[in-house]
């Protein structure tokens, strides 16, 4: 698999859920994309044009009677996200249905199993002290200390739990999240208060699906190639939120696979990685939800607000809808 992993951020609300990320915004890191050399910046502007529906975090679909806001979340918080949530509020009370990546309910479920089932977080295989270098186990300690988190709890995590965290700088990690969370748990706030419905485009333990088809060296892999990158992890969470607010979400999305490209020592290799990063974090599922929706949406007015990496794209929701007949309009965000 190939980095870089912070996009694991922009594309599943559960593993955000199972750490207690703080606000945002008190991270210092700048944005890496005004720095690009001229040639890059063309070859990524020239991907992103390619791409259908690279920009807007929301977007209104048409079809007959149905009517289906599609909003682009990211899965943290940050200030910024209040006044969004509060002019979406009326448009979430008027919704049927608002549907969500994971609910509470599933929030609370994958809780419960996790208590039940701890190893569907921890390994009873060999420690990650034994499976990487003592060179690599002590930079992962350190990282991992850094942010909160101590050595002998990080040992027996799997690897993709661990990728995940080190794509959270130590400035965006605290003890207590204070009740902050991101754009999709303030919708689904928002819909509790107004008595809208919400529901869960797929079942609680799909994160832990995604990750299953990994062998131990791609695991591995991982965290190696996100160790490599750890000390420019506030960068690079810069550039991620940047991107959102600039409503950029495929400019984020391609820019991380030009970056991955640029670095690799075998071309096609990366080539094959990233498509398959792709294909697990984004596409199967927008797969999945296109066919939630085509049951639900009929005569319908729903709000569906997923990561907003899932929007662009030949196979991203958007596109997605519009191949089954909705008419799309960007909305202000």
């Amino acid at each position: 698999m190939m980095r870089p992993f912070y996009l694991l951020l922009f594309a599943l609300p559960v593993c955000l859920a199972l750490t207690q990320p703080a606000l945002a915004a008190r991270c210092d890191g700048r944005d890496l994309l005004p720095d690009l050399p001229a040639d890059q910046r063309a070859a990524l502007d020239q991907a992103i044009a390619a791409s259908p529906y690279p920009v807007g975090n929301h977007w209104r679909a048409v079809k007959g009677a149905s009517t289906i806001d599609v909003i682009g979340t990211l899965h943290l918080y940050d200030p910024r996200m209040e006044p969004i949530a509060d002019r979406l509020t009326p448009l979430i009370a008027v919704a049927d249905t608002v549907y969500l990546e994971a609910t509470e309910k599933e929030i609370a479920e994958i809780k419960d199993a996790l208590a039940r089932d701890p190893a569907m977080m921890v390994t009873s295989g060999p420690t990650l002290p034994e499976r990487l270098s003592p060179a690599e186990w002590n930079l992962l300690s350190a990282e991992m200390s850094d942010r909160g988190v101590p050595p002998f709890m990080v040992s027996k995590f799997r690897p993709w739990y661990v990728t995940m965290l080190l794509g959270i700088p130590p400035c965006a990690m605290t003890d207590s999240l204070n009740g902050a969370e991101g754009l999709d748990h303030l919708i689904g706030a928002i819909a509790q208060e107004e008595g809208v419905p919400t529901l869960a485009l797929e079942p609680f333990d799909t994160v832990f699906q995604v990750f299953s088809g990994m062998t131990p060296e791609d695991e591995i892999a991982m965290i190696r190639l996100s160790l490599s990158q750890a000390t420019s992890a506030e960068d690079t969470f810069a550039t991620m939120l940047t991107s959102y607010f600039n409503e950029s979400h495929r400019e984020l999305w391609e820019f991380s696979r030009l970056t991955a490209l640029s670095e690799a020592e075998d071309r096609e290799q990366t080539v094959r990685e990233f498509a398959q990063m792709e294909a697990m974090l984004l596409t199967n599922r927008n797969q999945h939800w296109r066919e939630v929706l085509a049951k639900a949406a009929p005569g319908k007015t729903l709000v569906v607000a997923v990561g907003a990496a899932h929007l662009g794209g030949e196979q991203g929701l958007l596109s997605l809808l519009a191949q089954d007949g909705y008419s799309l309009t960007r909305e202000e965000f």
